[in-house]
């Protein structure tokens, strides 16, 4: 993911740094039966701090021939991913209507992402998220140079899975080193 326009990296391959990661899920709950599903898996760098079996793990990832928004999955209890910035919109339909009613659902986006004036049928659809936390600082992607805009998890916590992660507008800290 890159603000840079014109920029882009091949498939928007853009792996979430482990310790994001780790900052996010140190902060949800999971149940011993829950499903998770990871829409795009690029590295595993999600999928690998999931503490489940991995037989109640579902990814996708195109780059390994799996295609997200071609792919029916079922009902799931956990959805996070870091998803291709041009295929968002898409992706978060598809990924809100295969959560589960208590279910939670974190995708990584750039703040940015809220407020552009094209996405107002699309939020009027699908509403806003529950929680908001600004990730600071800002993560790096590749080449270990921060992004030019900030980050945050758009989380949908119907269940209450993300308890310790206020209501609307917060920020999430993490360390960047890396794990």
């Amino acid at each position: 993911m890159s603000s840079t326009t014109g920029n882009t990296i091949d498939q928007e391959h853009y792996p979430t740094p482990h310790n994001l990661v780790k900052a996010l899920v140190d902060n949800l709950i999971i149940k011993p039966n829950d499903k998770f599903l990871e829409p795009c898996r690029a590295d595993g760098n999600i999928s690998n701090q999931i503490s489940l079996p991995d037989s109640n793990k579902y990814w996708a990832e195109l780059r390994e021939g799996v295609d997200y928004l071609k792919t029916p999955f079922p009902p799931m209890d956990i959805i996070i991913t870091n998803p291709p910035f041009s295929l968002t919109c898409e992706f978060l339909e598809k990924s809100l209507d295969e959560l589960k009613p208590d279910g939670a659902l974190a995708y990584l986006q750039r703040v940015n992402f809220l407020g552009t004036i094209e996405r107002l049928p699309f939020w009027k659809r699908v509403g806003h998220p529950d929680k908001l936390p600004v990730v600071v600082p800002r993560p790096s992607f590749v080449n270990g140079k921060t992004d030019s805009c900030e980050y945050a998890w758009l989380i949908y916590d119907r269940g209450n899975r993300f308890p310790f992660i206020k209501s609307g507008v917060s920020n999430l800290k993490w360390n960047k080193v890396r794990l």
